[in-house]
């Protein structure tokens, strides 16, 4: 059995007993020991590398910091959202959008010379995704490289010759020449790790000139190069969690003192990974309805992963256009009266079946009762007209006004010719029954209503039901449901 150090049981318990819904991410970790690492680094196949001698010179309290800080790499799989990007930049733009939040959480990280990632550094708003932070850092990169670049540009002094400065040169942590953070003495906790010596501090690829003077890395290919002018990324700097250096864990592409895919158990495989982090949503979804402290970035990214929003209109577009598809590829034999001029066999004495495709009739069944919204009400009908419109539906539309009773059923071609009527209880079932009775039956009903209103119990016989909910009910199990949102 290893034997864990410590510093990093302390660490990983306070950060536990502080914030418990983290508990699984934090005890999923395998420790990889690094002498010589000279800081902490963690990679995709969540392994943490440590260097015995390091750890013990930082404080329980920022040690947890530091676990915190990589642990949010990881819940937030900044590995696959940037593994196609240029690893420098890649890492810059990640740090900044965790430090963003530690920071506002007044997370204590490592004091060392090494000032964080912070959207401010990199002249950026706060509150943005990896990939904006990452598209500003490009855009500022593709600015004409007249030695007069932004202030707030990574490494914009490039080659101003001051490498005696642990701070201006340092696209590491995303930054020029900029002041420190709004936190004061705080700026340095976003760090998460010692700088190492100003002469092996990386450029950033994108505002950069490599010391053989070949032209900046481009996005997806950060490995060509030394981050200082070295011939490789094998010769790399020591790893600075929270400035611009953290492993694969923020990147997805490995770095020299990372081990290969997990063998053995030594690593948590991708799909290991994703059961914990939603076991990690889970328990922060609980705490909030328990606790009420749970930080807001927390909460949302909780929030996405157990419900990820989608956009309802292409939702509902591909539901009626694989609906409406599946019947008109319907082609089938019939012996309905086949066409005057058809050839007849043996003398007329028999008839064989033709092909046919029906043309697909559809039916609209909308929720005329009084607790529907006319703006979501007028929204869906437009969407389904639309969809309908672009499909080339070229036949009428029946839809029917419906509350507890049917009371309008009229065919029409254009929104503005509905008649909504009623306004009393519900009941949607009443308007799939009086769908099914209409002549000929349509294959597709889409039923519009805020799903608050009992349902029949089993689906309609030969006739496919969409069910677009434009309140907070629900529909029933056996039919296609998509939540229309305001």
């Amino acid at each position: 059995m290893q034997k864990i150090p410590t510093e990093i049981q302390a660490a990983r318990l306070r950060l536990v007993k502080k914030r418990p819904y983290l508990a699984s991410a934090a005890w999923a970790l395998r420790l990889v020991e690094r002498p010589g690492l000279n800081t902490l680094a963690v990679d995709r196949w969540w392994r943490l590398y440590y260097d015995p001698t390091i750890i013990s010179r930082w404080t329980v309290e920022e040690l947890s910091g530091v676990l915190y800080h990589e642990i949010m790499h990881l819940l937030r799989d900044h590995a696959s959202r940037m593994e196609n990007f240029d690893r420098y930049a890649a890492n810059i733009a990640a740090d900044a959008e965790v430090n963003d939040n530690l920071l506002a959480e007044g997370v204590c990280l490592p004091k060392w010379p090494g000032e964080p990632v912070t959207p401010a550094r990199i002249g950026q708003p706060e509150n943005l995704l990896a990939e904006e932070y990452y598209a500003a850092l490009e855009k500022q990169a593709q600015q004409p490289a007249s030695g007069q670049g932004a202030p707030s540009q990574a490494g914009g002094d490039e080659e101003s010759g001051e490498t005696g400065n642990a701070q201006p040169d340092d696209p590491g942590d995303g930054s020029g020449s900029k002041g420190k953070d709004s936190d004061g003495s705080e700026s340095g906790d976003g760090g998460g790790s010692m700088s190492p010596p100003a002469s092996d501090q990386p450029s950033d690829s994108f505002s950069r000139s490599e010391s053989t003077s070949q032209p900046p890395s481009s996005p997806g290919h950060g490995r060509e190069g030394g981050q200082d002018g070295r011939e490789s990324g094998d010769q790399a700097q020591t790893p600075a969690p929270g400035s611009g250096r953290c492993g694969s864990c923020a990147t997805g592409q490995p770095e020299p003192w990372e081990e290969g895919p997990p063998q053995d158990g030594d690593g948590v495989h991708q799909a290991e990974a994703e059961m914990i982090r939603r076991d990690v949503a889970r328990q922060i979804v609980e705490a909030s309805r328990s606790r009420g402290n749970v930080p807001g970035h927390l909460a949302r990214w909780a929030e996405e992963k157990l419900r990820p929003k989608v956009d309802w209109r292409k939702e509902l577009a591909a539901a009626v256009r694989h609906a409406v598809a599946d019947v008109s590829g319907a082609s089938d034999y019939s012996y309905a009266r086949p066409s005057r001029r058809q050839g007849q066999v043996g003398n007329g004495k028999v008839i064989l079946p033709s092909l046919r495709r029906p043309v697909p009739s559809v039916a609209v069944v909308v929720d005329t009762s009084g607790s529907m919204s006319d703006g979501m009400l007028n929204q869906a009908l437009a969407e389904v007209s639309g969809i309908l419109k672009g499909l080339g539906q070229r036949d009428c539309v029946t839809v029917l006004a419906v509350d507890a009773a049917v009371h309008a059923s009229k065919k029409v071609f254009s929104p503005r010719q509905v008649q909504l009527a009623g306004g009393g209880g519900t009941d949607m079932g009443v308007g799939i029954k009086a769908a099914t009775e209409l002549r000929p039956v349509p294959q597709v009903c889409i039923v519009i209503t805020d799903g608050e209103t009992p349902w029949p119990e089993t689906s309609p016989h030969g006739m496919k039901v969409i069910v677009a909910l434009v309140g907070q009910g629900d529909g029933p199990k056996w039919a296609k449901n998509i939540k229309v949102e305001e």
